[in-house]
């Protein structure tokens, strides 16, 4: 009966499709979400390939037509409601298509094709029995809300898509910083191949798209389900079971919770039921959506905040907060809030005299308990404050519900519970992240700089790249000659003034990464934010930008002679034999790792508690590793659960994945409820 009802609803009827024009031809000119895109020859005919086979079977393009005619009215209200332009929605076609239950060969599922951990950080439920990346309202919100955080950094909704795809550090390869802000873009072959793709998508779709479904079906929205199965939701408004199902296959089993608000689609055709056609709000067709405004940057001014107060305010978790800019101190920050330094520095979990970072966001009113999403991915060079700040939650809070210390050190990839406390029997989670690229200059190899650098510098040894552990910083070391600097386009120059000397010894280039500010340089150097300032003749007030070259003069790093070394054997963890001497970025769990031992071994070798912090060059008692596991350890049986993984199971046990699959001679990381693995014993 199901399989009949589908194909009655979904079959395709070539005399009720209405005619569409012929392939649109690329122009020399489209404006898309606010920005002017002049589109060069090499461009146009790129472009003109994707167009093509866009509309190359009539009947193809009609079907994805119909689909697309039938969702666009929710994506374009939901697009409109968080502030993201209107031409955004054609990204969905070429995301999926608009098939729900999409996934791609990188496991990207649903609508707007996300992974696991990237949807749970825009605020999606992704579990055994909830994946709102299949509901179109949701995951078209959790979009929207990664658009703008591109965006926000960007400053251009084209750079924006691009980031969709690469992410924000692998879209910095295709991006110009001379354009962020700006409102024209000239588009070549060389640009993102995925962007070139969206604008195919948008000249294809954009003067056929707002008829009525062809079989006179529409989608209305249902937001009052929780505690309802979809069968007596069905029920309740006379439409079809199968077919209620099949467009909301968000909801795997069971009843719908009530943790949080999750709209259910209801297909139907002709009078809507009474009831729902109030609750839906007869959700306009597509070309009777009026056209928005481009979001400025920053995305939200606060309420009752002019830009004449010359401060940037914008509302994170609810909450009014500001940027410092590159002159603030607490006193002229708290100034601009309206508030007490005593106040500001409450607000913000600071400590007494510390310093306010260049481009940090500062909240004006105390910081909630939670925030509305549920997760975060800890990224690398995140601190728990940090994250704390990124949300509006109290670092005390924030700390209590991942059982961590508020000085615990943030293991890239962990995942970090915002809104509820991780149970106490659910291990901590850990997922892949992408580590920071080094942006690529002529001369990518480091040189040493010696202390004494003459005008014809001798030619220095170059020491080959290897690949560095998480703790360094991306810098980009070179030889700084005396020679004057002619050139007034360079971003970073040095004051050469009768009046200032720079210091003698030692100097490198920092090359900004993504999110870095002026105080969290220089604290990897342990040198003051005025040095960095002096030595680089930076302005009052001005923004760093993405690449731009520091000069840091007698930085703090490790000082010993370069020695090129041949690999031998995997690298050994820096000690003693009892010995570990602690490095920038380490943890106690890092370093447990490194030795076979567990966190509490540790702290009790070492008189450490929970709350205790360990320090860069602290040395710690550990215990030699005197063999390697015999391979006939005993091992015991797990049976798996709802929701297990093979790495939260492998990660519960000490164990890598791919000793879990040998031990278990499995082929794939294919498992399912109540299998039986082979575990080895904790």
């Amino acid at each position: 009966m199901r399989i009949v009802l589908l194909g009655l609803l979904l079959s395709i009827h070539t005399f009720s499709f209405g005619h569409v024009g012929g392939v649109p031809v690329v122009p020399a000119s489209i404006e898309i979400a606010g920005i002017k895109l002049k589109l060069t020859p090499d461009a146009r005919e790129e472009i003109q390939k994707d167009v093509n086979a866009l509309r190359a079977s009539e009947k193809y393009f009609q079907i994805k037509l119909d689909r697309v005619n039938l969702y666009f009215p929710i994506i374009e209200r939901v697009l409109k409601e968080e502030g993201v332009p209107d031409e955004i929605k054609y990204l969905s076609i070429q995301e999926s298509a608009l098939i729900s239950d999409a996934v791609s060969s990188a496991d990207a599922v649903g609508y707007w094709q996300f992974k696991d951990f990237t949807a749970r950080e825009v605020g999606l439920r992704v579990d055994s029995k909830i994946d709102e990346r299949k509901n179109i309202v949701s995951a078209t919100r959790g979009a929207a809300k990664y658009f703008k955080r591109n965006n926000f950094y960007f400053k251009n909704w084209i750079y924006a898509v691009s980031a969709y795809q690469a992410g924000a550090a692998g879209a910095k390869k295709y991006v110009d910083k001379e354009n962020f802000g700006s409102d024209k873009l000239t588009i070549t072959s060389k640009t993102h191949w995925y962007v070139l793709r969206f604008i195919a998508h948008v000249i294809a779709f954009q003067d056929e798209v707002g008829d009525p479904h062809s079989e006179g079906l529409r989608l209305l929205e249902h937001d009052k389900g929780a505690g309802k199965t979809l069968d007596q939701i069905a029920n309740e408004f006379k439409a079809d079971q199968a077919i209620v199902t099949d467009y909301n296959k968000w909801l795997s089993h069971g009843k719908i919770p009530d943790d949080k608000v999750y709209t259910v689609i209801i297909p139907i055709k002709g009078k809507a039921p009474k009831g729902l056609e109030k609750e839906s709000d007869q959700r306009p067709l597509t070309r009777s959506i009026e056209a928005i405004e481009p979001v400025k940057y920053p995305d939200q001014i606060a309420s009752g905040i002019t830009k004449n107060q010359k401060a940037i305010f914008f509302k994170v978790n609810g909450l009014e907060a500001v940027m410092a800019g590159a002159e603030d101190n607490i006193v002229s920050l708290a100034l601009k809030c309206g508030i007490s330094s005593t106040q500001l520095i409450k607000n913000n979990d600071l400590n007494p005299g510390e310093e306010v970072r260049s481009g940090e966001i500062y909240y004006v009113s105390s910081k909630r308990n939670r925030s509305a999403i549920r997760f975060h991915v800890a990224q690398y060079g995140e601190s728990l404050w940090d994250i704390s700040q990124k949300y509006g939650v109290k670092l005390k809070k924030l700390a209590q519900k991942n059982r961590m210390g508020m000085a615990d050190s943030v293991k890239p990839g962990r995942l970090i519970w915002l809104r509820k406390t991780r149970p106490e029997h659910t291990s901590v989670e850990y997922h892949e992240v992408r580590k920071p690229e080094p942006i690529q200059k002529a001369k990518p190899k480091p040189v040493v700089v010696k202390e004494e650098v003459k005008e014809n510098p001798p030619e220095e040894k170059v020491v080959p790249e290897t690949e560095k552990p998480e703790k360094k910083p991306v810098v980009e070391e070179k030889v700084v000659s005396k020679a004057p600097e002619t050139s007034t386009n360079k971003e970073t120059s040095i004051n050469k003034s009768a009046t200032y000397t720079p210091p003698s010894g030692d100097r490198l280039i920092h090359v900004v990464q993504p999110g870095e500010t002026l105080w969290g340089i220089s604290r990897l150097y342990e040198v003051s934010v005025s040095d960095i300032n002096t030595w680089n003749n930076l302005g009052a007030g001005l923004p760093l930008s993405l690449g731009q070259e520091l000069l840091i003069y007698n930085p703090v790093r490790d000082k010993s002679p370069v020695v090129e070394e041949k690999p031998t054997e995997e690298a050994k963890p820096k000690s003693t034999a009892d010995f570990h001497e602690v490095e920038p970025g380490e943890s106690l769990w890092g370093i447990s790792r490194k030795y076979n031992l567990t966190v509490e071994e540790l702290r009790s070798w070492n008189g450490l508690t929970a709350e205790s912090t360990i320090n860069a060059g602290q040395k710690l008692l550990i215990k030699p590793l005197e063999k390697e596991r015999a391979p006939s350890e005993p091992f015991i049986i797990h049976v798996v659960k709802g929701g297990d993984s093979l790495y939260k199971i492998a990660n519960t046990y000490g164990m890598t994945v791919q000793e879990l699959m040998e031990l278990n001679s499995m082929k794939s990381t294919a498992i399912s409820v109540g299998d039986e693995l082979k575990v080895k014993k904790r």
